[in-house]
């Protein structure tokens, strides 16, 4: 009975140890997975933060100093802004100052947008996001402007994204530096 007893322990201690030895194998491929994981995932938190503050920073200038602002704005290309023509209204016209801001995998094109029917939002700064899947609305005057385009969802962004609000700001810097009545 006690070579019966003696084979029954080192069983139990061999299942112990090839436990114990498992779960020391798998804490270190967690911990190791999230050293390597985890510094990517803060370095893409401090990107974000870091473009939203310059977003907000670039905004603050527009309105501070629309001239400095405006000499960094990257004026649109005619053609997107022809493509975008089609979506507005019947005698809609975006104004010649048309400033594009790159966002990732999107470009967000502003401008105001006048002429008959616009109705009562204007157009005093619409932006709208274009990507592979065409154009999106994504400020409340680009999609008042321009209803049967889809809304920024289509690109997940908003018009507080970091490019929406440059590219807003590049309007309002345009629109300081002509003054009243310019623009």
């Amino acid at each position: 009975m006690s070579g019966s007893g003696s084979l029954v322990l080192r069983t139990v201690a061999w299942c112990v140890g090839v436990v114990l030895v498992g779960a020391a194998v798998l804490t270190a491929v967690v911990v190791g997975a999230g050293m390597l994981v985890g510094p990517a995932q803060a370095e893409a938190g401090k990107e974000i933060d870091g473009a939203v503050t310059a977003a907000q920073d670039f905004a603050r200038l527009a309105a501070t100093d629309p001239a400095a602002a405006l000499a960094s704005c990257t004026p649109a290309r005619d053609t997107d802004a022809d493509a975008l023509a089609g979506a507005l209204p019947d005698g809609a016209r975006m104004a010649a100052q048309r400033y594009a801001v790159p966002g990732g995998d999107v470009e967000f094109l502003a401008a105001r947008v006048s002429g008959a029917d616009v109705g009562e939002t204007g157009g005093d700064r619409a932006v709208w996001a274009y990507g592979r899947q065409g154009f999106a609305a994504v400020t409340d005057d680009a999609c008042a402007l321009s209803p049967d385009l889809p809304g920024p969802q289509l690109y997940g962004t908003t018009a507080e994204s970091p490019g929406a609000v440059r590219a807003a700001s590049c309007v309002d810097a345009a629109v300081r530096v002509a003054g009243p009545g310019g623009g």
